[in-house]
């Protein structure tokens, strides 16, 4: 039987443009021909959409559903907002991905600000979509929408078909994988070497191989492809994975640029592990946290590989200043295993395989119920969860659900009230109680 697609939810107040949204997404990026262009009602009248309209896209080789539901209305006065509300909370339940519409003319509205809250609680990985920006004046007014408290908003235009590309390159790097190959003890452990263009990638794979597999080059963008390649580590089977420098998208002046990021962005994909390489002698960019996140949001195991340390100049204090300086600009990386290497000489090169297999085998752990649920009720009775609107989340019972990466599910009364900074302690004790270093952890929550 094939696997469900993911879902991407188009969520947002009446008359934002969800349908015309979603009709656009159908249009570009249907998967065939005889897919309709438009498949949502639209008008201008608020509460036209009362059902969830599905249509299944795909969008540079990736599929998947999209979906657009009625307005949340947190104030109704039409007899079917129950049921309207119904339908955007299974939107909400079953959705990978949100799609938070909200209308550049009309700036931020009270009850933008109520969904952006409703939103966050969910746990979900949410784009923010500032729809209607027909022009360039239009597009200046969107300072206001940064309150929302959400990340880097998209600009789109449905008339205009403005954005919409955009929109979608985006959400195809946020969504999970569709296929999960059956685990194999013959199947190689395989490594993506990632990074910004120019530091070290495929000097550090050719010294991992022992030979010049690759082209190294002081030119950014030398590598155009990924390429993979197989070879035995202590016995083990390994498959490393060389990808094109990947740039940020202001950067990306020309198609063959383009294609060679979605094709490192796929090699993650496919990846057990991504390495991401920092050349040590430049300061940490924008850039290396962005690839740290898209490899934390697709679940994926990673090592931070600091290459070129023979080119510091080292005292007693450098390798402790270096470790505080970088705690503090990528402190999302911190359950992620560091390495000092010189793709140059060679100096712990090798270590790289090593830790990433002692990785491999925590991002493949699996912990007894037993011992998760004696962990649930030390953490909840030293620091239950805060009240929140004067109701108190209560935590019964917890289990893991999945490996690579872990993930947990977490079963009590009101969780949809419990917040992220409550879910980070609790992942930070079962990091400290059962390791999962270089592994992202995942916890959701289902009431009962």
């Amino acid at each position: 039987m094939p696997k469900q697609l993911p879902i991407v939810a188009i969520i947002g107040r009446p008359n934002v443009g969800k349908s015309s949204l979603f009709n656009r997404i159908a249009a570009e990026a249907r998967l065939s021909s005889s897919h309709p262009k438009q498949v949502a009602v639209v008008n201008d009248q608020p509460g036209v959409t009362r059902d969830r309209n599905y249509a299944d896209v795909n969008w540079n080789n990736t599929a998947f559903t999209i979906v657009d539901t009625g307005g949340i209305d947190v104030d109704p006065d039409d007899p079917l907002i129950d049921n309207v509300q119904m339908q955007v909370d299974q939107a909400l339940e079953e959705a990978a991905l949100i799609l938070f519409v909200v209308d550049v003319r009309t700036g931020v509205m009270p009850h933008d600000a109520i969904v952006a809250d409703k939103l966050r609680t969910s746990g979900k990985d949410i784009i923010l979509v500032i729809n209607k920006a027909d022009s360039r004046n239009l597009e200046m007014q969107t300072a206001e929408f940064y309150a929302l408290g959400l990340d880097e908003p998209i600009l789109t235009s449905c008339v205009q078909n403005i954005g919409i590309h955009q929109l979608l390159d985006d959400v195809i790097t946020r969504l999970p994988e569709t296929e999960e190959a059956e685990e194999d003890a013959t199947a190689p452990i395989k490594i993506s070497i990632v990074g910004r263009p120019n530091v070290g990638k495929s000097s550090l794979l050719n010294s991992l191989l022992g030979e010049e597999r690759m082209i190294v080059d002081n030119r950014p963008g030398t590598t155009r492809d990924a390429v993979n390649m197989s070879f035995i580590y202590q016995n083990i089977p390994f498959e490393l994975v060389d990808t094109a420098g990947m740039r940020r998208k202001s950067s990306i002046n020309n198609e063959l640029e383009s294609e060679t990021v979605r094709r490192a962005i796929q090699s993650i994909r496919q990846s057990d592990i991504a390495a991401l390489v920092l050349d040590v002698t430049q300061t940490v960019a924008q850039q290396d946290k962005t690839i740290a996140a898209f490899i934390a949001r697709q679940g994926k195991a990673s090592v931070l590989v600091l290459n070129k340390w023979d080119l510091i100049e080292k005292d007693n204090t450098t390798h402790t200043e270096y470790m505080t300086r970088l705690a503090a600009e990528v402190p999302q990386l911190d359950y992620v295993p560091k390495i000092f290497v010189s793709a140059v000489t060679g100096q712990r090169v090798t270590n790289i395989l090593d830790v990433a297999l002692e990785v491999y085998r925590e991002y493949c752990t699996r912990i007894p119920t037993p011992a998760l649920n004696d962990l649930l009720f030390e953490l909840r009775t030293q620091h239950p969860p805060p009240r929140v609107k004067g109701t108190r989340p209560a935590l019964k019972y917890i289990t893991q659900v999945e490996t690579r990466p872990p993930t947990f599910l977490i079963f009590g009364r009101n969780t949809h009230r419990i917040r992220q900074p409550y879910t980070a302690y609790l992942i930070n004790n079962i990091r400290d109680t059962f390791g999962f270093h270089g592994t992202p952890i995942r916890v959701f929550y289902r009431r009962n």
